[in-house]
């Protein structure tokens, strides 16, 4: 008998369908390996079973028991542990104190909490203080400290999402060690991967998800890295086409470098659209932050980019993943907005000239087909594919030469996306370079003129045109190196 079942699972966020009717069973003592594209609902389901979040449909066993889980601690009081891929640590707090988060008594004992954090530590093998504060750690040393955390709870289903995005290959090695040795004790261990040659390392059987729904599930031992791709990505695939566009005069070069990205050059053409793909933790989520000169070492065209004023002066802009706290002031007008980045040619004499603001705003208003062409409305009020809009008439009113686009379509609606993809293939045509950097394989493969795959904090593939789309997420899940 399985130790954990659980039948039509069924989850909806408004019209989203985000567990659809999904069967799911772990056997005591089994690594199960969970896997799917972005948005298949993997990290649902187990925050389902975590307590994190009620199903609207479907029943739980656990040991043979009927269960339902309101909250985090009934989870955990069942022997449930979710280490989650947002990592939950208090940086101010010492290591000590986080691995007993939660759970530490009115009067500590600090000496007992010391070496009890200690023998958690050496059962992870991180070799630290336990005193140490969590903020002067590397984020792999933190990513450990959660595993640790979670084992301190001595649970019987450890869920582990994504748990090595940010840990080296030898920190890597040394989790699989533990997931080894705490299988061998009869703890069962769901095991979230975009890595599939980390799941056919450590699991024994593999359950895919695609668009909510379970498609299959295979043991590791009888199937392969192509079978366990081909139903990830098995739905027809159908998807906005960029005509090509050749692109010959060559903009210049990005050498980057950084904590998570090794030294790596780009080179960009004017009119090109180069995508970047990769997992979490491959190094690709680094390029544009470290090329708009927000961390690590970037260099343009030999100029020194060392913050974001060096990165706009040098003709780069970028439009940030998270448009609500990086890329908008929400409170403020659609025109404000717009204004943020040019201030400076707005004014005259330290006065604003408003009828240029006004003029800057209508233009991109009209351009990018913003709706409401309101200028004055609050940009809180706007939908998710308008509000992006603004984010880049913001940037673009810069008038720069390369755009950095982040996600540009994340929490974007189908119709206002397709709107999205014209006004960055018009960007094109008119002979900026943009980086695209997606989690999002189809819009890639729909916008990229190249498609550059990271793995390990490097480039370890270029792809042209025409693409195949399971070769694309073959490259990108490492089903390449295991065939």
């Amino acid at each position: 008998m399985a130790l954990l079942t659980m039948t039509g699972m069924t989850k909806r966020f408004g019209n989203v369908v985000a567990l659809d009717d999904v069967d799911f069973n772990l056997e005591a003592g089994e690594v199960h390996a969970l896997v799917g594209e972005n948005g298949a609902g993997k990290s649902t389901l187990m925050k389902v079973l975590a307590g994190v979040q009620p199903p609207d449909a479907g029943s739980m066993t656990l040991a043979g028991e009927t269960v339902r889980f309101a909250n985090v601690n009934e989870a955990q009081a069942h022997g449930v542990v979710m280490v989650y891929q947002e990592l939950a640590l208090v940086p101010t707090l010492s290591v000590a104190e986080n691995l007993f988060l939660g759970r530490l008594p009115r009067l500590v004992d600090y000496r007992t909490l010391l070496a009890r954090s200690r023998e958690l530590l050496a059962e992870v093998e991180l070799d630290l203080e336990p005193d140490r504060e969590v903020e002067r750690l590397s984020i792999g040393e933190r990513q450990l400290i959660e595993i640790a955390r979670a084992l301190a709870r001595e649970g019987r289903v450890l869920v582990l999402d994504e748990p090595t995005a940010a840990l080296s290959a030898t920190e890597t090695e040394r989790l699989f060690a533990l997931i080894d040795k705490v299988r061998d004790g009869g703890v069962s261990v769901v095991y979230i991967s975009h890595r599939l040659e980390e799941v056919f390392r450590i699991a024994d059987r593999v359950t895919v998800l695609r668009d909510g729904r379970r498609v299959g599930t295979k043991t590791v031992a009888q199937s392969s890295a192509e079978e366990i791709v081909q139903l990830m990505v098995g739905k027809a695939v159908r998807r906005y086409q960029r005509p090509g566009r050749s692109a010959e005069r060559r903009l210049g070069a990005f050498e980057l470098a950084g904590p998570g990205l090794q030294p790596t050059t780009i080179t960009l053409r004017s009119g090109e659209i180069v995508g970047l793909a990769g997992v979490i933790g491959s190094g690709r989520e680094r390029v544009l932050p470290t090329a708009f000169g927000l961390q690590g070492s970037a260099r343009w065209n030999e100029l020194v980019i060392g913050s974001p004023r060096e990165a706009i002066g040098a003709g780069i802009v970028l439009v940030p993943s998270d448009r609500s706290t990086q890329g908008l002031v929400l409170e403020l007008s659609v025109q404000e907005n717009v204004s943020l980045a040019t201030l400076e040619r707005l004014q005259r004499f330290g006065f604003m000239q408003r009828s240029r603001e006004r003029e800057q705003t209508r233009t991109w208003i009209t351009r990018l087909s913003l709706r409401p062409p309101e200028p004055h409305k609050p940009v809180r009020e706007l939908s998710g594919g308008n509000q992006q809009k603004v984010v880049i008439a913001k940037v673009l009113a810069t008038e720069p030469k390369v755009l950095l686009l982040d996600e540009p379509t994340r929490g974007v609606d189908v119709g206002a996306r397709a709107e999205l993809y014209d006004v960055i293939d018009d960007l094109s045509t008119r002979g900026l370079g943009l980086l695209l950097s997606s989690s999002d394989t189809e819009e890639l493969l729909g916008l990229s003129d190249r498609i550059l795959v990271f793995r390990g904090g490097a480039v370890t593939t270029e792809l042209l045109p025409p693409y195949e789309y399971e070769e694309v997420v073959a490259h990108v899940t490492g089903a390449h190196q295991l065939a």
